[in-house]
């Protein structure tokens, strides 16, 4: 009998680590030059229809166009391990290749709608480093001559989001190096319990810019946590979206977010919550760091000319250290009657000595805007905005009459930003 009990916990056992795998063991080269995207996609298919498993990564620099993840696979990158993206725009997937995805070639963001790692559809899907997801962004925002380019609509072409999942669930992104998206650098589209933590996310803003090189990007998701991240981008950090419907069956909310023990620096904005045409409810962020960085918070409802924009309540951010020229910008731009209400900003401390803006349009004003002991020496403008300030050094500024005028009909006008 104990024999029979050994003998099946073995079998037990081995059976359990069925789909454990390496790269290596289905031809992949990392040598930094061959194309290894057929040999990693076997390997996840393979440990895919073993039931799943743990696809490792071993140390090397594996060349690769778009990776499909699967149901229940852990892709685990090992110490020196990269994913690098291929400088072939031809080794990305179209913007086909699902329903939920699209390009704006041509116009817009100017991108393929290529993506490195995919995930559509999937379940149960852990990213696990400390290796490194680099999207080569060099192969296609600097042009022959080694210089980048200037303006983005003259890149000839460049993938999308860097990893994508969409309509998903139960997805882990942990201690891993996300570099040098040539886009952005994670999108987390309509997904539910999605977990991120201990990951370093960087794009081009120093030496030159990564046009639209934001760092995570989430989009009508719902149960989303993300903790212990460092996040240092040309454009937002992070993003709280309501966009894309048309291209979504069951679009959800998105909500329920949690963002907490993060660093976060920017050209743009830190953490811009909007744009699009939903809901964006009951997020925290907390137990932030802000440095060198343009904007800490923005709320917008609407970058789209004649949109109605996205409606914003329930937004909390608390315990943050500051680091910026501007503290906040929350306005509907191009919108012209989103719902904003219920914003509550409490123990910001720092600097960011430019003026801030609290924006509405008349025939929306915001509503119970609340700013607790903000500890930051500077201003802000009001325009048809309830805003309550109790402590701190935030005020607001009173605008002269022909000031007052001009920033009233400039609102109500809106086509660009006025700063």
């Amino acid at each position: 009998m104990n024999k029979l009990l050994l003998l099946i916990s073995f079998l037990w056992a081995t059976a359990s680590f069925a789909g454990n795998v390496s790269v290596r063991d289905f031809g992949a080269r990392g040598d930094g030059v061959t194309l290894d995207t057929e040999a990693v996609q076997a390997a996840i298919d393979h440990a895919a229809s073993l039931g799943g498993g743990v696809v490792c990564v071993p140390e090397g620099t594996y060349l690769c166009g778009s990776i499909w993840l699967r149901s229940n696979i852990e892709f685990h990158l090992d110490a020196g391990a990269v994913i690098k993206g291929s400088p072939d725009i031809n080794d990305y997937c179209a913007a086909d290749c699902c329903p939920q995805n699209e390009a704006e070639i041509g116009h817009g963001d100017f991108m393929s709608g290529g993506h490195l790692l995919l995930g559509v559809g999937v379940r149960n899907v852990t990213l696990s480093g400390p290796g490194r997801i680099d999207g080569n962004s060099d192969a296609f925002i600097i042009d022959a001559e080694g210089k980048p380019y200037k303006k983005k609509s003259s890149i000839p072409a460049r993938p999308g989001q860097m990893v994508w999942f969409v309509d998903s669930r139960d997805i882990s992104i942990k201690n891993l190096e996300l570099a040098d998206a040539p886009y952005w650098s994670c999108f987390i589209l309509n997904c539910e319990n999605v977990f991120i933590n201990g990951c370093y996310v960087h794009t081009r803003r120093k030496d030159y810019h990564t046009f639209n090189g934001d760092g995570i990007d989430i989009d009508r998701s719902v149960n989303v946590t993300i903790t212990n991240c460092r996040i240092d981008t040309s454009d937002d950090c992070i993003t709280l979206r309501a966009s894309s419907a048309h291209l979504l069956e069951n679009p959800r909310d998105c909500a329920m977010v949690i963002v907490t023990g993060c660093h976060l620096s920017s050209s743009c904005n830190a953490i811009r919550v909007g744009v699009g045409e939903g809901h964006i409810h009951d997020a925290v962020f907390s137990s932030i760091t802000v440095s060198d960085t343009a904007t800490a918070f923005n709320i917008v409802a609407s970058y789209t000319p004649g949109s109605p924009g996205t409606d914003i309540d329930g937004i909390v951010f608390k315990d943050i250290l500051v680091d910026a020229k501007e503290l906040l910008r929350i306005h509907h731009m191009r919108s012209k009657d989103a719902t904003i209400k219920d914003i509550t900003f409490e123990n910001i401390s720092g600097t960011a000595p430019d003026d801030s803006h609290i924006w509405a349009k008349k025939a929306a004003p915001f509503r119970n805007i609340e700013l607790r002991d903000i500890k930051v020496p500077a201003s802000f403008e009001c325009v048809h905005a309830s805003v309550k300030v109790k402590d701190g050094e935030f005020k607001k500024r009173t605008l002269p009459r022909s000031e007052r005028m001009l920033r009233r009909d400039y609102i109500e006008n809106e086509t660009k930003l006025l700063y």
